[in-house]
This record gives structure tokens, C-alpha cells and sequence, in this order.
């Protein structure tokens, strides 16, 4: 495409020239990773200084025995190709190498060509994964294309990797909170076990049918069977009183169905009061037959 054929040129370019004056700008790559328990959520940023960066590109390596990737992304609202009418779409990651993703990106934009990208924590793209193991992931990163083409490119036509120490491939941190990135807080799995050994989220320890990462969401104790979210319905023609256990850092919502597969919300933000919360719901608002649950979000989580 000609849009593809203009950055291909300006990689050129910038390659041949660079001898001619030092770079003056400098790009720092990092990653940062989080968990939900089965899945792993990576991003990566880079911090770009003045002049503007048009171009990208990364590797990023991952044990392909404990991840699957998902799915692959760069990030389409900073870095694109633009031919002055219309945005032309360019490959996405390349994720088809076991344990390795391809990122190669920029941004080209034929209404402001020389706009290029600067900032810090810029994204640059995005690698959810699911896990099939319960160990802790390591992951690298590398600059992209090596000996095969300009990586980071600035609007003066620079290549940054051919200056030592203009780019800077960092580590991919783990969630402060969640080191060892199970899905569980740290804070909170040493509370109840004394450390994150030997603790993952899909585990049961107290056999009560919740796993970790649900007695974690509920605030209830995962080594005692009897620490549950409970819920005692009881109606009559005009009213249906709830009431449930109830713990400190926590919102509730009802939600109501005539059916098991349809439930929806009857009210929401409903504030913890410990040990039990109680709430009346009038017959005429649900059906007769109605089934309730409960659904409970740590503070701030909606």
C-alpha cells in the first residue's frame, strides 16, 4: 500500500543518514502484567521523549508450556496509517511462533505527517493469555526486527537503536499487589496461609464449594467451611425480606429472575452493614416466582 511503501522509505532514509547527527531522542520499553487467576493481562508502554517517534517494533517472549496466547493487539488509537482520507489497517501482532509475539506499529498520518508520537506510558500494545499451569510466568522482550528492518524511527528520519542507549527494552513487572500473579492479593493469601506458596486461585482449601478467588471476592474465610455468602429469602403476597452475611469493604446488588438465565438488576450499591445486610423487596416489583441472588464487588470495583 502506499502509505506502507512512504514509511518503508522513511525507515530508509533514516538508516542512511543517521551518521550524519546523533539522536536526540530516547525510548524506554516496559511491560506490565496483572491476573484474573485463569487468565494474564499484559501491557506493554514506552516512554518516548522529543522528536516524535513514527515507528515500532518488539518481540516479546512467554513459556508457551504455562500460556496460551488470546489475543494480540496494538494499540489502534495512538499508532495507525492514515493516507490523508482513510485509515489503512497494517498486520496486527504476530503471534504465530510459539512463545513469542511480534509487535510492529507507527504511526503515519498523511494530514499531519511530521506528528509522530511522544509521552509517557504510551501503550503500544496489549497480550491476553490464558494460563494452563499454576506456576509464576517469566517474560522477556527484545527489540523486534533485528537486522531485518528500522524498529524506532523519528520524524527526522532517525533510527533510535542504532545510538547506543536511545532505546531501553526493560522487564515486564508483575501487579505490585500480585506478585506471583494467581489472581489473588498477596497481602491476602498471606493472611489466611501465611504465604503465597502453594496457593492458587482455583483451589478449595476449606471444601465449601467457593474457590480462592471467590472467598476472596466475598471477604469470607477460605479455610473455614462455614464462612459463606448466605442468602435467606423469606416471602409472603406483599414483601420478600433478603438477608445475607455481610462483610466490611464490600457493595451488594439484587438480581432477580423468572428464570435461571435471566437475571437482572432490581437495585445495586447496596453498602455493606456486618455482620448481615437486610433488604425488602415488594412482591409486585418481581415475579411470583421469582429467584434472587446476590452479587457482591469490592469497593470502587464497578
Amino acid at each position: 500500500m502506499k502509505i506502507q511503501k512512504t514509511l518503508l522509505g522513511l525507515i530508509t532514509a533514516g538508516a542512511l543518514g543517521l551518521g550524519a547527527a546523533e539522536a536526540e531522542a530516547s525510548v524506554r520499553v516496559y511491560g506490565e502484567a496483572t491476573s484474573t487467576g485463569p487468565g494474564i493481562n499484559l501491557q506493554v508502554f514506552a516512554d518516548i521523549t522529543s522528536p516524535a517517534v513514527v515507528s515500532f517494533s518488539f518481540k516479546l517472549f512467554y513459556p508457551a508450556a504455562q500460556l496460551q496466547v488470546v489475543s494480540a493487539q496494538c494499540n489502534s488509537a495512538v499508532w495507525y496509517f492514515h493516507d490523508g482520507s482513510r485509515t489503512v489497517p497494517y498486520p496486527a501482532p504476530d503471534a504465530s511462533a510459539s512463545g513469542q509475539v511480534l509487535f510492529i506499529g507507527g504511526r503515519m498520518d498523511g494530514r499531519d505527517p511530521l506528528a509522530g508520537v511522544t509521552g509517557n506510558h504510551v501503550l503500544l500494545g496489549t497480550v491476553q493469555f490464558n494460563r494452563s499451569g499454576q506456576s509464576t510466568p517469566d517474560f522477556n522482550m527484545t527489540i523486534g526486527g533485528t537486522g531485518q528492518f528500522a524498529s524506532f524511527v523519528t520524524v527526522n528520519g532517525m533510527v533510535l537503536e542504532a545510538a547506543p542507549g536511545q532505546v531501553s527494552i526493560q522487564s515486564v513487572e508483575a501487579d505490585a499487589a500480585d506478585k506471583d500473579l494467581d489472581g489473588l492479593n498477596d497481602q491476602w493469601e498471606e493472611k489466611f496461609f501465611g504465604s503465597t506458596k502453594n496457593v492458587f486461585y482455583s483451589d478449595d482449601p476449606d471444601g465449601d464449594g467457593v474457590n480462592n478467588i471467590g472467598e476472596a471476592a466475598m471477604g469470607t474465610d477460605p479455610t473455614d467451611a462455614k464462612s459463606l455468602l448466605r442468602l435467606a429469602i423469606i416471602g409472603d403476597k406483599e414483601k420478600y425480606v433478603l438477608e445475607w452475611s455481610s462483610v466490611e469493604g464490600r457493595v451488594y446488588s439484587i438480581e432477580a429472575a423468572k428464570t435461571l438465565n435471566r437475571f437482572e438488576v432490581i437495585k445495586e450499591g447496596i453498602a455493606s452493614t456486618p455482620p448481615l445486610n437486610r433488604y425488602e423487596v415488594d412482591a409486585a416489583d418481581v415475579a411470583s416466582n421469582a429467584f434472587f441472588r446476590i452479587r457482591v464487588d469490592p469497593i470502587g470495583a464497578r
